[in-house]
């Protein structure tokens, strides 16, 4: 027998985060569906599912007038992101086709990689580990990243 994720139902009541809302009808907005987070993976999500609903208006008319809404606790899209990154263009491919590599805020292709064990008094190359050849990806600004993904769609 196989397990399926309904085998493990998750250790809390649903009732205990999930409320009726409280305020005045005339406060809320309705929306199909709501992301929490403007980061890449959230606006991925949101732009994805836009296409998606593109391809079929009977869902998009079912989910209301504000289908889909992003809600993003900084004052702008990437505006809490300050990390790096190294970014394998692929996915962005997919989700915008006709999108190149030349198009993205991309700082430089990874040309080799190095993995160091520290020690107090050295830096010691160690082989890096398959998962961390990165070879073909390139390095990029996260917030520049999430705020052209936001323009895109």
């Amino acid at each position: 027998m196989s397990a399926r994720p309904s085998s493990f139902p998750p250790p809390f009541d649903p009732s205990e985060f999930v409320a009726e809302p409280t305020g005045p009808p005339d406060e809320r907005i309705e929306v199909g569906v709501l992301v929490v987070g403007a980061g890449p993976a959230g606006l991925a999500t949101a732009i994805r599912l836009a296409q998606l609903l593109d391809e079929n208006p009977a869902a998009k008319e079912r989910l209301g007038d504000i289908p889909i809404a992003v809600v993003e606790k900084g004052k702008s899209v990437g505006a809490h992101l300050l990390s790096g990154a190294v970014v394998n263009p692929r996915s962005l491919r997919l989700l915008f086709p006709g999108l190149h590599s030349d198009d993205m805020p991309f700082h430089g292709e990874v040309e080799h990689e190095g993995v160091y064990y520290l020690t107090p008094n050295h830096a010691i190359r160690i082989p890096a580990p398959p998962t961390m050849w990165n070879h073909g990806n390139f390095v990029a600004s996260l917030s520049q990243l999430v705020r052209l993904m936001s323009v895109l769609y």
